[in-house]
């Protein structure tokens, strides 16, 4: 669940903040509810407007208020070339033997001599024969980088870019839709921007002034836009400014390369299996693949692709991410709750330091469970410290679904101040809970 929106560091937290108001206490309560049948996702909620919008209860979409529809998602594992191939877990492609990599997708059934028939709930077919899963691609269900850089989503809900630093000095930036298809070169051409790699910060203005910025050019292939920076010594910052329109505003991206990018390669012909990389920015896990009892289905669909560049086979992979990485268990005890959620936050602080965006949703999502489950011994509490861990866990629990759309945004600013109110929300949890002298 995410709700992506706004520019600036200050009007999207206060959006996000309000906006999760409304969404967080569906969400708590899904983790308490009801367990949904074995074989099947459970039912969520979504906007068919704002597919980041997924609640666990019917109502209407925080942004447009449109009424939200059900749907099943499910996380599956399927080739980058080859859509037809969908598994339930790690692997390689039968057919080329590239990585599989993990992407969310959209459970229905259907028909086969019915196309027409596409609902929700698995039945059976006018000739009596059981329906078929029809799995469908979802917007930002893909946020696995291809060419071994770090990925991120723009604010405008639509593009999406992985950075690279394939070689000292060279910075390379390839360009989605929100299908993570690669964009075709006649619409790379139309984004501008340039890429700063010194510039100082005003902190009472909070406004930005750039020492060092290179321009970005397109490949002679269409494939990229490309800028020969100043920086060599590893790790190697950089910010990236895009705009994708000229009337449209002007978005940040950062980045911070630990190691030069290292394009994948697929695997070897007598592979067997696949290894899986955490990634940076990895789609999000909606739910472990069932086993599945009716006919598979044959293949992921997508709404069709624009025209894409000439790119070679060899360069479109990328790894996944497990479906569990993000679960944590949870000690019997508070205190054994708030060891793990100091934990939790000094492993966020560590991410942010480095620049490891992509990454800080999974100890955000652990914390978030941690501090829910926190609140089944409140009732142990004084009365005094009760009155204050209700409102402080709400807190943290909003601050952890902000790090996780900050971290895909990939704006070093915005991930910085939501980490403050988020470990300001930590502070007060343990103070909380913290018996008194």
């Amino acid at each position: 669940m995410r709700v992506l929106s706004g520019n600036s560091s200050a009007t999207s937290a206060v959006f996000f903040l309000l906006s999760l108001l409304v969404l967080v206490a569906p969400a708590i309560g899904a983790q308490r509810g009801n367990t949904p049948p074995a074989d099947v996702p459970p039912l969520s909620m979504t906007c068919p407007m704002h597919p980041d919008i997924v609640e666990s209860s019917p109502g209407n979409c925080p942004i447009c208020k449109m009424k939200l529809e059900p749907v099943r998602l499910e996380s599956i594992w399927t080739c980058p070339v080859h859509a037809v191939i969908s598994e339930s877990k790690p692997g390689a492609c039968p057919i080329c033997r590239r990585d599989l990599i993990q992407m969310t997708v959209a459970l229905t059934w259907t028909c086969a001599d019915r196309p027409d028939i596409n609902q929700i709930d698995r039945g059976t077919c006018p000739d009596g024969k059981p329906m078929t899963a029809k799995r469908t691609l979802r917007p930002h269900g893909n946020h696995n980088p291809q060419h071994g850089g770090q990925f991120f989503m723009a604010p405008d809900n639509f593009h999406h870019l992985e950075g690279v630093y394939p070689r000292n000095r060279v910075f390379r930036l390839y360009l989605y839709d929100d299908y993570a298809r690669p964009l075709g070169s006649d619409q790379v051409k139309r984004i501008k921007g340039h890429v700063v790699t010194n510039e100082t910060f005003d902190s009472a203005t909070r406004t930005t002034k750039e020492i060092s910025a290179f321009p970005l050019v397109v490949a002679s292939n269409g494939a990229y836009l490309e800028a020969r920076v100043d920086t060599a010594a590893l790790p190697a910052q950089m910010a990236a400014k895009l705009r994708f329109k000229d009337d449209a505003p002007e978005y940040r991206f950062d980045f911070t390369f630990s190691a030069l990018s290292q394009q994948p390669v697929p695997a070897s012909p007598t592979t067997t299996g696949s290894s899986v990389g955490k990634g940076t920015g990895a789609g999000r896990p909606v739910a472990k693949r069932p086993v599945q009892e009716e006919p598979r289905a044959a293949a992921v669909s997508a709404p069709a692709a624009p025209p894409q560049p000439n790119i070679p086979p060899t360069e479109v992979v990328a790894s996944g991410v497990e479906s569990s990485v993000a679960t944590t268990s949870i000690p019997d005890t508070p205190a054994g709750i708030i060891v793990e959620l100091k934990t939790r936050n000094e492993q966020i602080g560590e991410l942010v330091q480095r620049g490891d965006f992509g990454a800080v949703w999974v100890p955000a999502f652990q914390a978030k469970d941690l501090a829910i489950a926190l609140e089944t011994h409140a009732k142990d509490l004084d009365v005094s410290q009760r009155e204050a861990a209700a409102p402080s866990i709400a807190r943290l629990v909003r601050t952890a679904w902000l790090l996780d759309a900050f971290g895909d945004l990939g704006n070093r600013q915005q991930i910085v101040d939501a980490y403050a109110l988020f470990a300001s929300a930590v502070s007060d949890v343990v103070t909380a809970f913290t018996p008194s002298k």
